[in-house]
């Protein structure tokens, strides 16, 4: 805990494991602090940093399962999600456990498969939950299924992964599930917690919806209740993978709205242009890869992707307005797999992941590497897009702005006013909310590495940043 107005220190509590790593949770009327160091959930009055002795073993319980999201309090239930997966129920003030929900569909014909055991690794839900208060209903997203980059383990569409779960605490059931991408094998989990928003329809009514930015480049608005998408897509035929043992799917969805705020697959013109020798380079380095919409993994060539999209920041959302901000990255990236020993007469697989540069080490693919993206979610259409962060030494060569990889974040406020950091240029900035023109900018001993907090104490307004690297 520290001073918000000269950052001294006012207490200090050391954890087993890694401290709150997506954040804590202050109880308003108690006064408790509770969150998970991965090995135990734990809770600490917020004033001295004390053991809540009332709670658990001494204000701590020790974990089967790893937890690394912030807990959410729903009346007298403390919940949190853990890498079983599954969700626990517990009782606010004694720490006792209520009940359980595992994440993942139990088929005990999927032991074995091929010789090997069934892999029920993955499908963890690591990038956090949401909590509807007034209907008692907690959202959930979810890792992928076992292995990055192959399944052969893992036959099916993986049901529970790369997915949005609501689940009805009250009474103690699966309300829906809304499963983006199956039987993934690019590693392109949700790792962004889900918005609770409404949305404005044409008539004028507002519906209650959830909101999950993703890896991919899609912006999942569902329906609170049902789950359904409120924007259509279709399912699109794909390739199938020829890897011995490998099932993938022969559909994966494609949305056309809201507008994807990031690259999602690999094209022809996406190779680099910035100048024709580096052009050379990529274009000698990429020979006989395969890139597209959903192009299974394969030994035989390696296949072009694109690494980033949201990532565990998530997104900043105006409720009055029903405008989402988000930042990206689009950073090229090879995936193969390599065989390795061959046990019972079947073959295991090596997932392999390399990030394209050229002979500079910048990014392998048309600029922009990093975005930020203003969307309105009442007509799903992208309202500003601007490269985010830059490279110093490319605009001294009259390159255009490029945008940087980043793992920060962007937070809108009510003045008309967002603000984000987590580039490489270590900056953190100030954006005009309405059309995204930069402000403001401070450059940082180290780079940003969460969304920008802002509070207000005795009648100033602060912002502050986690600035680690």
């Amino acid at each position: 805990a520290i001073n918000p107005i000269n950052g001294k220190k006012i207490w200090e509590y050391k954890t087993e494991g890694m401290a709150a790593a997506r954040g804590l949770m202050i109880h308003e009327s108690n006064k408790n602090i509770y969150f998970c160091d991965q090995k135990n959930l734990i809770s600490l009055k917020s004033l001295n940093g004390k053991t809540n002795n009332k709670f658990g073993n001494k204000g701590k319980i020790k974990l089967k399962h790893k937890c690394q999201t912030t807990p959410v309090i729903i009346d007298n239930d403390l919940i949190i999600a853990t890498f079983e997966p599954g969700i626990e129920v517990y009782n606010l003030n004694s720490g006792k456990i209520k009940w359980k929900f595992y994440l993942k569909e139990r088929n005990r014909d999927y032991f074995r498969y091929g010789g090997k055991r069934y892999d029920y690794s993955g499908g963890n839900p690591w990038g956090g939950i949401s909590a509807d208060l007034d209907r008692k209903i907690l959202y959930i997203t979810t890792g992928n299924a076992g292995r990055f980059y192959e399944g052969t383990s893992r036959p099916g569409n993986n049901k529970y992964s790369n997915s949005v779960i609501a689940l009805d605490i009250s009474n103690k059931k699966l309300l829906w599930e809304f499963q983006e991408i199956e039987h993934d094998i690019w590693n392109y989990d949700i790792a962004s917690p889900p918005i609770l928003t409404n949305i404005k329809l044409e008539d004028g009514r507002k519906i209650d919806v959830v909101v999950v930015p993703t890896k991919f480049g899609n912006t999942l608005v569902l329906d609170r209740l049902s789950g359904k998408s409120l924007y259509d897509y279709k399912k699109v035929k794909v390739p199938l993978s020829k890897i011995p043992g490998e099932k993938t799917a022969f559909y994966q969805k494609k949305f056309f709205l809201p507008e994807p705020f990031s690259k999602q697959y690999f094209k022809k013109k996406d190779f680099y242009n910035l100048s024709p020798k580096t052009n050379e380079f990529i274009l000698k380095k990429t020979m006989g890869a395969t890139y597209g919409f959903f192009i299974p993994n394969s030994f035989e060539k390696k296949n072009i992707v694109y690494k980033g999209g949201a990532q565990w920041m998530g997104a900043s959302i105006d409720n009055s307005s029903g405008t989402m901000f988000i930042n990206s990255s689009d950073i090229p990236a090879f995936l193969w797999l390599e065989k390795i020993e061959k046990i019972n007469s079947y073959y295991r697989y090596r997932s392999k992941l390399e990030i394209i540069r050229d002979q500079d080490g910048y990014p392998g693919s048309k600029p922009p590497w990093g975005n930020l993206t203003s969307i309105n979610l009442n007509n799903g259409k992208v309202n500003w897009s601007i490269p985010f962060g830059e490279y110093e030494e490319l605009s001294k060569k009259n390159i255009p702005i490029t945008g940087t990889i980043n793992f920060g974040g962007v937070t809108g406020t009510a003045g008309n006013l967002i603000f984000a950091t987590g580039t490489i240029d270590r900056k953190i900035r100030a954006y005009r909310a309405s059309d995204g023109k930069e402000l403001w900018s401070y450059r940082m001993k180290y780079l940003g590495s969460s969304p920008p907090t802002v509070f207000e104490y005795k009648n100033e307004q602060y912002i502050l940043v986690v600035s680690t690297g």
